[in-house]
């Protein structure tokens, strides 16, 4: 499957901003069922790009001169191998992963639910994980911020994938199980569906195996991968520093279609 991927990031402040600085993770790699085709990023400034220490790439923009919007574009053609269902990546040790960090520390809610819930630490009881906690959980959007927690937004009792993955590699982590958050796009049916995208993996059997809690979907054919790390922190597609401009504003638009 072909997939042609247009995202758009455009900020606006109230007051002119002297200088800026942008941390991009916008920019896939060839992985096992992914094969990149073309990709460019264009945004005013000057674009550095490198590999940070998960091995995502990662580009660093810096605009030097005042503004007081910013357009990022990130665009490219993606071939989509359905018949892989894991990818192999040892780039770091995966006991990195079986670590909990702020974002998904488990209480002792999570810590009940994880037992409860994942009673064999293997694909099919991880698949078990997820339908709980889609049922415990219902996708709901808007509910919940970026720095919301996997104990917030599970005691909420609802979220977006983000929260879904956040709190899905908690419990996963608590039975020490190597388990890490990606970032990337989903391609759907559906027009109306949220492009941009987050969903868990899991190491096992040296394989890593994707688990969209969101979608319920436990292949990677329809997602295309930007970037790991232990959670939305470390994946995020776009963050930044700047000096002045005051209150922000931020749009995203996404769009992923099948050609």
């Amino acid at each position: 499957m072909k997939l042609l991927i247009n995202h758009q990031t455009t900020y606006r402040y109230a007051h002119q901003v002297n200088r800026s600085v942008q941390y991009l993770r916008l920019t896939p790699q060839t992985i096992a069922h992914q094969q990149v085709s073309h990709w460019r990023i264009a945004a005013p400034g000057s674009i550095n790009t490198q590999l940070d220490g998960f091995g995502n790439a990662w580009s660093i923009l810096t605009v030097n001169k005042p503004h007081q919007d910013l357009l990022i574009m990130a665009q490219g053609e993606i071939d989509i191998d359905d018949e892989y269902e894991s990818t192999i990546d040892m780039h770091i040790a995966p006991e990195l992963y079986t670590s909990h960090t702020e974002l998904t520390m488990p209480d002792e809610a999570l810590i009940e639910f994880s037992h409860q819930h994942l009673k064999s630490k293997n694909r099919s009881g991880l698949i078990e994980l997820a339908e709980a906690l889609i049922e415990a959980m219902p996708y709901t959007s808007g509910s919940t911020g970026v720095l919301t927690s996997a104990q917030e937004s599970f005691a909420l009792g609802k979220g977006v994938c983000q929260d879904h993955t956040h709190v899905f590699l908690a419990c996963a982590r608590e039975q020490e199980l190597p388990a890490r958050y990606v970032s990337g796009y989903l391609y759907s049916d559906n027009s109306t569906h949220l492009a941009s995208h987050a969903w868990a993996e899991v190491l096992l059997d040296n394989a890593w195996y994707c688990f969209d809690v969101s979608n319920q979907l436990f292949s990677p054919s329809r997602h295309v991968q930007l970037a790991i790390g232990c959670d939305y922190m470390d994946a995020a597609p776009v963050r930044g520093v700047r000096q002045g401009g005051g209150i922000e504003s931020m749009d995203a638009l996404v769009q992923v279609m099948r050609v």
